[in-house]
């Protein structure tokens, strides 16, 4: 929606900041797309709330029954309590539970100032509002492993259990260099896969809900705010084309199926 966000992670794998949000005709094009494949429709960023419009952006795609998930990094949250119910997932990446962590890992972009504390404990504080408010809405909590906050992690978890807060799944990222979220970060976020494994197995100890390892290359689908539709840097046509055409190359694709079921096992019970 936008590539602009509030924070400003070393590691981060979105669009340039400077570029605009998405506009009226090319929202217009992916919600018509969607209705053609009949899929759901996942609002990211950059920070996706901070969209002038998202207001707007997400009534439009509500009154035409596409189903809703929306991935953020919970801060802004608060404001939107009352849009909440129009998602089946919610999305909230946190990579760590005390001030030496988040503030290396999650730095505040140059116009927002954040405690290093809010930056964890206010998602989570909106979590447990989703939780009472809506508590039907499946949450997704999404956390980058590195060689530097795997303990944090660990920490987070043991607080998520002693605020018995519902949360459905936590997906795990393992940064490696091999990673496309390396080619935005240095070394120094490095993780093994032994830490890797020991941070997850450590996190099921206090964890409810389902853990989910992602490791290797991510690979996603995106529509960028320009329209083109994109698998990382490649891209693989605009929504400005034949929905036809477009989908057919999409399903062509070698690494649909793997999208696909990455979806699926991220999404779905």
């Amino acid at each position: 929606m936008t590539g602009k966000c509030n924070f400003s992670c070393p590691y981060c794998f979105g669009e340039d900041v400077k570029k605009q949000g998405i506009d009226a005709e090319v929202y217009s094009r992916v919600l018509r797309f969607a209705k053609h494949c009949k899929t759901s429709i996942g609002f990211t960023g950059g920070e996706p709330l901070l969209h002038p419009d998202f207001r707007v952006l997400v009534e439009k795609a509500n009154k035409l029954n596409i189903p809703l998930i929306l991935r953020t990094n919970g801060m802004l949250l608060g404001e939107y309590m009352d849009l909440i119910n129009y998602f089946i997932w919610i999305g909230i990446s946190i990579d760590g539970a005390d001030e030496k962590t988040i503030k290396r890992m999650r730095p505040s972009s140059s116009t927002f100032d954040y405690s290093e504390d809010d930056k964890w404990l206010l998602p989570l504080a909106n979590i447990a509002e989703i939780n009472t408010k809506n508590p039907e809405t499946k949450i997704l909590l999404a956390s980058l492993v590195s060689s530097f906050n795997a303990q944090s992690l660990v920490k987070l978890a043991e607080i998520i259990n002693s605020k018995d807060l519902k949360i459905s799944k936590w997906k795990l990222y393992q940064f490696t260099r091999n990673n496309f979220r390396s080619l935005y970060a240095s070394e120094r976020f490095e993780t093994s896969l032994e830490l890797f494994e020991q941070t997850a197995k450590a996190i099921a100890l206090s964890f409810k809900g389902n853990i989910i390892s992602k490791q290797g290359n991510g690979n996603c689908l995106l529509v960028d705010t320009k329209g083109n539709v994109r698998i990382n840097e490649s891209i693989i046509g605009t929504v400005f084309e034949n929905f036809d055409r477009l989908e057919s190359k999409i399903r062509n694709l070698t690494m649909y199926k793997q999208i696909s079921v990455n979806k699926v096992s991220t999404y779905e019970p």
